[in-house]
């Protein structure tokens, strides 16, 4: 792993805690803990894109990522799926529409819709993220969801055994 991937990971963790603080904490609204999942996940994007050097400017780092991992031998391993397992790749499969909608939240992606940073439309705003019912909440409550958090928590624990 490069140093600058583990600034990387590094920032990534820390903002996935704070998720979890956020995710776990009732009185908490969604927009917060969303915020901190998109960053933490745009961010382990990429500390993985960093492998290959400086990585352009986007928001969109860690679809690619997830995708990446679906050939990662290493990866599977470290994450204890056997080899040639169909799991595995049902599970990055599974995952990546849920992945594509957590990268949409980044405010320069959102369309002027729902983003859990800035009331919206930027023109005329009428909601607070604070008071809005975002949708993933919802899918990420849901055995899919589950199952996306519980892949993603495992990639930040052994993600340098294959960043």
């Amino acid at each position: 792993m490069t140093e600058q991937q583990r600034l990387f990971l590094v920032q990534a963790r820390t903002d996935f805690a704070v998720f979890e603080l956020f995710r776990r904490g009732a009185n908490w609204p969604s927009c917060h803990a969303l915020h901190y999942l998109q960053m933490a996940t745009e961010l382990l994007g990429k500390a993985h894109a960093w492998r290959h050097g400086y990585p352009r400017k986007t928001h969109r780092a860690f679809v690619g990522f997830l995708r990446s991992l679906s050939h990662n031998r290493q990866a599977q391993d470290q994450l204890g799926f056997e080899r040639q397992n169909e799991n595995w790749m049902h599970v990055i499969r599974k995952s990546v529409p849920l992945a594509q909608r957590v990268e949409d939240l980044a405010p320069a992606l959102d369309r002027d819709g729902p983003n859990p940073e800035y009331p919206w439309p930027s023109a005329d705003p009428t909601v607070a993220p604070a008071e809005h019912e975002f949708e993933i909440w919802e899918a990420l409550q849901s055995p899919a969801g589950r199952q996306f958090l519980t892949l993603l928590g495992r990639l930040f624990v052994a993600a340098e055994a294959f960043l």
